[in-house]
């Protein structure tokens, strides 16, 4: 099954995600249904998604992000001891989580800002226990603002960012000013463009402001029931394991384990805010799950108990993919 490959390293993990990668991608092309745009509300993703709607130049889109998510993701998790490092179980499930948002019309914005996220997140947790480290506090700072100014619901994981700096690294103001640098660094090149793209610059952040405030009941579409209740039963029993279990590893396995259950609290914020849609649950969230899920799979010391509950979440996301076919 699956779950034994990816447990046991990249070498032999490699040919089980790029077969099933290769497959996701390639799904799309024979879907009926369609989704024509997203409401991203910001000029950098719309920039893009003017320049390339055509099919393959989205496919090419939709492949390059996915492949360079789930090798950050990899990265992420097993240089900063947050998983095994033989487990390459959250990679997978990172590329079929964002799969789930796949289009042969569109390329998702959450699937750039998922990058950046990543490419945060591990230029901050680099930072960890070393000196000199204003450019990667910097570099932090610019990516994750970048991440929301291409996908305005992402704007909830500039907390986080603050959140990790203060759990990674004791109090410096120099830290602290550098991040602001690298957030209004952003915010000048995001006026600039917005300035020759003849985009009302204010109007942004009336989007960001109806965003923190405004909240409602999330609409989720009928298809999705199966998916979301496995993913809750699951990440439940995750939770319980890493309770019972202590939160054992190394200090940093433990520090960078709590920003990741930060990220996923912040994801569930974002699961009620204004601007979601029916595979929102899924693509706020898919960074934590991801490597949640993936390192409670890893730790299942019965594989058979292992690969039928990973079928289950595979079946349940299936459905998602019948309803593309018009199959039900």
């Amino acid at each position: 099954m699956v779950v034994g490959p990816l447990k046991k390293g990249l070498r032999v993990a490699l040919p089980v995600i790029i077969i099933f990668f290769l497959v996701f991608q390639c799904l799309p092309l024979f879907w009926v249904s369609s989704l024509k745009s997203v409401d991203s509300r910001n000029i950098f993703y719309t920039l893009i998604q003017g320049c390339f709607n055509a099919y393959p130049a989205v496919f090419s889109i939709n492949f390059l992000c996915i492949a360079f998510g789930a090798m950050l993701i990899s990265v992420f998790t097993v240089k900063h001891e947050i998983v095994d490092k033989q487990n390459y179980i959250p990679a997978f499930l990172y590329i079929f989580f964002c799969a789930l948002t796949l289009n042969k019309n569109l390329a998702h914005p959450a699937l750039f800002a998922n990058i950046f996220i990543l490419l945060a997140l591990n230029e901050i947790t680099d930072s960890y226990r070393q000196e000199n480290v204003l450019s990667r506090i910097f570099n932090a700072a610019f990516y994750t603002c970048l991440a929301f100014f291409f996908y305005i619901n992402y704007a909830f994981f500039i907390l986080l960012f603050f959140v990790t700096l203060s759990i990674l690294r004791p109090f410096n103001w120099k830290e602290w000013v550098i991040s602001l640098v690298g957030f209004f660094s952003v915010l000048f090149m995001y006026a600039c463009v917005g300035y020759l793209a003849n985009y009302d610059f204010s109007e942004f952040f009336i989007n960001v402001g109806e965003l923190l405030v405004f909240f409602q009941k999330p609409s989720i579409s009928e298809y999705f029931y199966p998916l979301f209740i496995s993913i809750w039963i699951l990440l439940g029993l995750a939770i319980f394991k890493y309770i019972s279990g202590g939160a054992g590893g190394t200090i940093k396995t433990q520090k960078t384990m709590s920003l990741v259950y930060w990220f996923l609290v912040l994801s569930v914020i974002n699961f009620f805010s204004k601007n979601n849609s029916s595979f929102f649950p899924v693509i706020a969230s898919v960074i934590p799950l991801s490597i949640l899920l993936g390192d409670y799979f890893f730790n299942i010391k019965q594989l058979k108990i292992a690969n039928t509950l990973f079928f289950f979440l595979l079946a349940s996301g299936a459905v998602l993919f019948l309803m593309q076919f018009n199959v039900i």
